[in-house]
């Protein structure tokens, strides 16, 4: 691996990896800032007819596949689209901060006591690692809709039965979140509608070519010595 590849893959991501970074900020801190007593649960009775289905675990992982999937086609796609969605995630987060700081909400989970073998190691391991503070909007649902959302954008129409592959996984990750109980059913929603109303927005207003100017003079400077 040479240094211009990896300057020049630096470079590509870089946007990515902002925009990964304001999602973390957004999703990490409060947790270590909100005390536990502050938290509301919005269990539904729908939440209550949902059984608890374990291998579902599968795709709750399997969401972060596609969300590596997403950015590194939003990296290395159109900069046009890249602008717009990284943009619009970006602002989404900088909302979602404020939003789980003043509104935190959170899932009562199940005990993992009466399974055995690789399914309690995997939910184990997924309650210790993914605690269930900051449900609302699903984060998860939120990126796996936006993957479907830029294949719509970006597949062209001979392509198009990977737009629709996209869906089925995001409606699986959908259901996974609420099968293994890390969410509520209204979580889904807020996950989809939050990202729907941040896309609208960014149609509708100069984010995308202010933050897109962004990255481009953050990227220009790193590409200014080539021969570096």
């Amino acid at each position: 691996m040479n240094k211009k590849w990896f300057k020049n893959t630096l470079v590509i991501l870089l946007p990515a990896i902002i925009t990964f970074a304001a999602n973390m900020f957004a999703y990490m801190v409060p947790k270590q800032i909100v005390p536990p007593s502050r938290y509301i649960f919005i269990d539904m009775e729908i939440d209550r007819l949902i059984p608890f289905v374990p291998w579902f675990v599968i795709f709750y992982y399997l969401a972060f596949v596609q969300w590596l999937n997403y950015f590194l086609q939003v990296s290395f796609g159109d900069k046009e689209l890249r602008n717009r969605y990284f943009s619009a995630d970006i602002i989404s987060k900088i909302i979602l901060f404020f939003i789980f700081m003043i509104w935190p909400t959170a899932v009562n989970r199940p005990p993992v006591d009466g399974l055995t073998g690789f399914w309690k190691w995997a939910l184990s391991m997924t309650f210790t690692v993914d605690n269930p503070l900051g449900a609302l909007p699903s984060i998860h649902c939120f990126y796996s809709w936006l993957a479907f959302r830029y294949s719509l954008d970006a597949e062209p129409k001979e392509r198009r039965w990977i737009t629709w592959l996209q869906l089925l996984m995001s409606l699986l990750v959908f259901a996974s979140t609420v099968l293994v109980k890390q969410h509520y059913f209204i979580d889904i929603i807020g996950g989809v509608a939050y990202a729907e109303a941040f896309l609208l927005i960014e149609r509708h207003t100069r984010i995308a070519e202010i933050i897109g100017g962004w990255f481009d003079r953050i990227t220009e400077s790193l590409t200014k010595n080539k021969g570096n």
